[in-house]
């Protein structure tokens, strides 16, 4: 040490006096380092991870487990919305007409007598909250990295939530005719526990979209199931019905395994049009990509979920949507902070804001954009 205080004075100029204030500095920060570097660790590391790190590894991870969302990639607006944003909607024009050759007379303009429809949805955020607490024994001695565990984990919690939003979403406040529920209202139907506001209540989704139509026109009654009455479901779309790259199936589970029974179905399984490695859908059905959704829960016999009475709801179901029907967006996309708790561990929390409309029969449009096979007996 004192040939290197030696050199530092004669080559560098440096005075005594520096040199005694770097070193005390070292010394002070040697004392009060009484924690291990990690990323959580304000002060001794933390700052070196930025929450943007966190964050993109959440972005990262998403797309792997929202592989429904990820097929609707077509109605998505970003990630930074406004709170409450309209979108534009078009329809269609309506057929050419046959063109004479000019012969005599001087040219004039016709009025022209086709008009496309426009329309306007709009997509209000909602904010949404996940958070983990990690004590700081469980930060001494797992053995694992564990932060980066609960990121992965809090990606696939928000992929599920949001996929199960867009399902199940359902803002009806009365106590019957509600949308997925026969008994109850919703917001005490989805309580969550802790008493926070459940991720369904907010905004209508494709179940409700449906239900709320129609039996024969936006929904159709299964009962047994039979091939035909999936095409017959898929159907009801009307000319969409035929534009079989732009839909998609969606199964709930017991539902596709009551499906595989059919032999239809089940050739149609095994044999599907494109590779499930390309698209990330389950299967192809028929020419159209097929997703089997975790939280596509059983119903009752009217397609509406009971909350109340878990027992009754043992019917099945599926959908047929066009990919554009799902209009959504982040108002802010998914951000981790990691607060630390001194002497008692860290909480990893991700807020973000979501939200999204289903897009059925605008813009002049009668078709609908989503259908519902219900009460299918699994």
């Amino acid at each position: 040490m004192k040939n290197l205080i030696a050199d530092l004075k004669a080559k560098w100029g440096i005075s005594q006096e520096q040199i005694d204030i770097d070193l005390n500095n070292v010394v002070a920060v040697d004392k009060n380092a009484n924690e291990v570097e990690h990323i959580t660790n304000t002060g001794y590391g933390k700052e070196l991870v930025p929450v943007d790190v966190l964050t993109d590894k959440v972005l990262e991870v998403i797309p792997t487990f929202a592989k429904l969302m990820d097929a609707l990639s077509v109605g998505f607006h970003g990630n930074d919305m406004g709170v409450s944003i309209k979108v534009p909607i078009k329809g269609e024009i309506w057929f050419a007409e046959g063109n004479s050759e000019w012969t005599t007379a001087a040219g004039t303009i016709a009025q022209g007598v086709n008009r496309l429809a426009t329309g306007e949805v709009t997509i209000t955020q909602y904010p949404l909250i996940a958070s983990v607490d990690v004590s700081k024994r469980e930060l001494n001695y797992s053995i694992g990295k564990i932060e980066d565990m609960i990121v992965d984990a809090i990606a696939k919690t928000y992929a599920r939530t949001i996929e199960s939003m867009v399902i199940n979403g359902d803002v009806e406040t009365g106590a019957s005719g509600n949308v997925n529920s026969d008994d109850q209202a919703p917001a005490t139907t989805f309580a969550s526990s802790g008493g926070a506001a459940d991720h369904r209540i907010y905004i209508d989704g494709l179940r409700a979209t449906a239900i709320a139509g129609t039996t024969g026109t936006d929904k159709y009654d299964v009962w047994a199931m039979t091939w035909a009455d999936i095409m017959a479901t898929r159907a009801l779309l009307g000319n969409y019905s035929y534009d079989l790259d732009e839909l998609l199936l969606i199964m709930n589970g017991n539902t596709y395994n009551k499906a595989l029974t059919l032999d239809e179905f089940k050739k149609s399984n095994e044999s599907g049009l494109k590779s499930t490695i390309e698209t990330w859908a389950k299967s192809n059905i028929s020419w159209v990509d097929m997703f089997v959704a975790r939280d596509f829960t059983l119903t009752e016999a009217d397609g509406k979920m009971s909350g109340a009475t878990l027992t009754n709801n043992t019917k099945g179901g599926f959908m047929f949507i066009r990919k554009s029907c799902v209009q959504r967006g982040f108002g802010q996309a998914i951000e981790i902070d990691v607060v630390k708790i001194p002497g008692k561990g860290i909480s990893i929390i991700a807020t973000a804001e979501f939200g999204y409309v289903v897009v059925s029969k605008k813009a002049g449009v009668t078709d609908p954009s989503v259908v519902l096979g219900f009460n299918a007996t699994v």
